[in-house]
């Protein structure tokens, strides 16, 4: 691997060739393989027969069905900082090249108008400080390396110049880096469009919303340590001159089955986790909490601690944002006192009565009790609305004994239900102090949850991963639409 020469920028950004590539007048295929996708082979013959005979870079030789090999590219064209430049658009090449500069470290290639960003799992890579900001600013996505800090640009530009409305889709799988990505561009944004040409107090509002929302709606899953666990719209809003003047953040699918219960190896949100890290005895006891292991909505996925997560930091992290934003003390004891509920909530225990037909509490005065001083509600109602509620029958109200089954599906759905109005009064509490009264533009930043497979998936799940479906397809068609148009404008 070649050393790279040049500035800082170049450095940390520019793709330099070694100029070691295989230089061959026969034709090259990609072959598949079960263990590195694709692997390179020299055409030794067989071309427009169905089968090549192919010299594999181990030396050994083989026949392979043709029409299962993609053409391979010229050894000249690896590490094209833009795909659309290669002469065979194919898979194979296609992971081909982002390969060559993931070894380099360069996450950021383009494919025609969309940016490829690949997660690469460290923060030891200096791309994304002030420097990198003032390079990126004002100019045109060809004149700087791929970078999500040049599409922002461009959308920025593109809003003050056209006097037109812009918006970015980030998408991908589960921890493929959608959230981060989207922290960068609101970054940059808010930087460069501040109202003294930096960070004020608003832009720092906004740029902390992120960590909030974080702590509330992301968990640790299998594949993600601080997976978003909801979808949000955030729109920032613009005065004619350009200026950013507020946000707006709209949310949608928020998982709320992961309150009660979590896969093998998952959490549940972080927000119960760092409550109990970051609070001290005497505050435990204003909340009436102990440890995560004693409460059976944080241990189910048997996972209470995450090697790249300081919970008890992170809590520190969490009240800095609300008190940025404008969420004042008394309002964080509310949403903390909820969140202490759900836990003690989840501990509740049932025992059958009226052979099988009705239930009651087990230890009233424990857990439940914990739940009913934590919300400032009676304990004998918040009893009866889980055991034996009133349902409707026509004009009548009838009161139901539920068993052990039912009462215990009627605790599960009381906490995801009060869980989702802490996260919805949340976002409504940021709209309210961050929102602009008037806007002359927004530039919208659409950040969808990640596709996921769970072993056992759930209706939130099947949402998620349906609509992401939809959105990509819709987002697919009209991109190719705006591709067809500029490849026909550069042909006039």
């Amino acid at each position: 691997m070649s050393k790279r020469s040049g500035t800082t920028y170049d450095k940390v950004l520019g793709y330099n060739q070694d100029n070691s590539f295989n230089i061959t007048d026969k034709p090259q295929m990609w072959v598949p393989d079960t263990e590195k996708g694709y692997v390179l082979g020299e055409v030794m013959g067989g071309k427009g027969t169905g089968k090549l005979k192919l010299k594999l870079t181990t030396g050994d030789i083989i026949e392979y069905d043709e029409s299962k090999c993609a053409e391979a590219n010229p050894g000249k064209f690896d590490g094209v900082s833009d795909m659309s430049d290669l002469s065979h658009l194919n898979e194979a090449s296609v992971f081909h090249n982002l390969k060559k500069r993931y070894e380099y470290d360069l996450i950021h290639t383009y494919s025609g108008l969309f940016l490829v960003v690949i997660n690469p799992y460290k923060w030891s890579i200096p791309i994304y400080n002030e420097e990198i900001i003032h390079i990126y600013q004002g100019k045109r996505r060809k004149e700087v390396h791929p970078h999500v800090y040049a599409l922002a640009d461009e959308a920025y530009r593109n809003m003050l110049q056209d006097r037109k409305n812009q918006s970015m889709l980030i998408t991908g799988e589960s921890g493929a880096g959608k959230t981060e990505n989207t922290k960068k561009v609101i970054q940059y944004i808010a930087t460069i469009a501040g109202r003294k040409g930096g960070v004020g107090k608003l832009e720092q509002q906004i740029l902390e919303a992120n960590p909030m929302l974080e702590a509330f709606g992301n968990a640790k899953t299998n594949k993600n340590d601080n997976s978003s666990r909801f979808g949000k719209f955030i729109r920032l809003q613009f005065n004619t001159g350009g200026v950013i003047v507020g946000t707006t953040i709209q949310t949608y699918l928020l998982e709320k089955s992961r309150v009660v219960g979590q896969g093998k190896g998952e959490r549940n949100f972080h927000i119960f986790y760092q409550l109990i890290a970051g609070t001290d005895n005497e505050t435990k006891n204003k909340y009436k909490i102990t440890k995560a292991s004693d409460y059976n909505f944080l241990k189910g996925g048997d996972c209470l601690s995450v090697n790249s997560i300081d919970d008890k930091k992170e809590f520190e992290h969490t009240k800095e944002a609300m008190n940025i934003i404008g969420i004042d003390s008394e309002e964080q004891d509310g949403i903390f006192r909820v969140i202490a509920a759900i836990m003690n909530l989840g501990n509740v225990e049932f025992e059958a009565q009226y052979g099988g037909e009705g239930c009651e509490v087990k230890n009233i005065e424990k857990f439940l009790a914990n739940a009913a001083e934590l919300l400032k509600v009676n304990l004998e109602k918040l009893r009866d609305a889980i055991i034996k509620p009133f349902i409707t029958a026509g004009n009548d109200k009838i009161q139901k004994h539920f068993s052990v089954e039912q009462a215990q599906y009627s605790l599960k759905a009381l906490c995801k239900a009060i869980y989702e109005r802490v996260f919805l009064w949340l976002i409504q509490k940021l709209n309210k102090i961050l929102a602009a009264d008037s806007e002359a533009y927004f530039i919208g930043v659409l950040d969808i949850a990640g596709f996921e497979i769970f072993e056992i998936n759930s209706f939130e799940q099947l949402c998620i991963n349906f609509t992401n479906e939809k959105l990509q397809q819709f987002f697919n068609q009209h991109m190719f639409t705006l591709e067809q148009e500029e490849y026909e404008r550069e042909k006039n």
